[in-house]
């Protein structure tokens, strides 16, 4: 692997931004102590509750914050350019991931076409409060975050772990979801969904992870994929102020403990899926060794209304790999 010890030139902000990729997307950077923090932003709290069409991007929104039930204050970006009879995008991040997270030109690509709505969960990046250690709670403070918006009607975008926190949602708020992406995730009680090979783990795990860890974790080791996930992680760094707050080690553990458990096998736990009765779309790499892409299998094969889009050459970063090219199915995806 050749390609992953190349030297790659990454700024200190896209040093930080790779501290905060997940375990379960298996890179467990951390900064103590800043699970709370509030963000660097100078501007001033906005409750919004509704979004025109504006300018805005990936690299330039605002960091905007709302409290919640239990007098949680969540931090989320809302932007886009929404179109008649559409509702918007609520995106549901990995593992230690934040706002700063998401590549930039995958949510552009989306955000093209309607409202997206980019949020920390509990206790993650600059949301207030402790991250739970089950998805159950997970999806129960999304909620909570979505009727603080006052959101009558929206769609969901999961990655990693974020694709169980939006089942989980889809499952218990029917009448609000309309559809579902489901990116590099798996079922409750799926196969495989714990990581136990020790190279991985060691990458994973570690405290500091570099970029190298990242290109072996998330790309496939060829030529084409790695290469991909340079220009990928050359993309975290174009946002230049209003960064997000890295997310804690006591978040890493909190959320390795629900990961776990989601991942513990069970095929009894397959049948909650046929309740999820709306549109989903279900995609992942090839050569995903973090969520291994055989439980996208079992989602499409037990969601009543689900299609499956594995794609080539790519790992559990596809969406990455192919920013423009996911984007732009998950936008047709939704407008059907």
């Amino acid at each position: 692997m050749s390609s992953t010890k190349r030297r790659i030139r990454i700024s200190r902000r896209t040093a930080m931004a790779l501290a905060t990729m997940s375990v379960v997307a298996a890179v467990a950077g951390a900064v103590p102590n800043m699970a709370t923090a509030a963000g660097n932003s100078s501007r001033p709290t906005r409750h919004a509750v509704t979004q025109t069409q504006n300018t805005e991007s990936a690299s330039t929104a605002p960091n905007l914050r709302i409290t919640a039930a239990g007098g949680v204050t969540d931090q989320y970006r809302r932007f886009g350019h929404p179109s008649a009879g559409s509702v918007p995008l609520v995106f549901f991040q990995h593992f230690r991931g934040t706002l700063d997270s998401w590549d930039p030109q995958l949510i552009d690509t989306i955000a093209a076409k309607r409202e997206v709505i980019l949020v920390d969960n509990v206790g993650v990046g600059g949301s207030t409060g402790t991250t739970p250690s089950t998805i159950q709670q997970m999806a129960l403070d999304a909620i909570d975050f979505i009727d603080a918006l006052k959101l009558p009607r929206y769609d969901l975008l999961g990655f990693s772990i974020g694709g169980e926190v939006a089942q989980e949602v889809a499952l218990r708020r029917p009448w609000q979801v309309r559809r579902v992406v489901l990116a590099g995730t798996g079922p409750q009680g799926g196969v495989d969904q714990r990581a136990s090979d020790p190279n991985i783990l060691q990458r994973a795990l570690k405290d500091n992870p570099g970029p190298e860890d990242y290109l072996f974790l998330f790309f496939k080791p060829t030529a084409s994929s790695q290469a991909a996930g340079t220009k990928f992680l050359q993309r975290l760094g174009q946002r230049t102020n209003d960064h997000d707050a890295p997310s804690s080690l006591a978040t890493r553990d909190h959320q390795l403990t629900a990961w776990s458990d989601w991942g513990i096998p069970d095929k009894s736990k397959l049948v909650r899926l046929k309740a999820l009765f709306q549109p989903v779309l279900v995609a992942d790499g090839d050569s995903d060794i973090l969520m291994p892409p055989m439980n996208s299998h079992l989602l499409a094969k037990y969601l009543p209304n689900a299609q499956l889009h594995i794609y080539p050459d790519a790992g559990h970063g596809f969406l990455d790999q192919y920013a423009v090219k996911f984007g732009t199915e998950v936008n047709a995806f939704l407008d059907r």
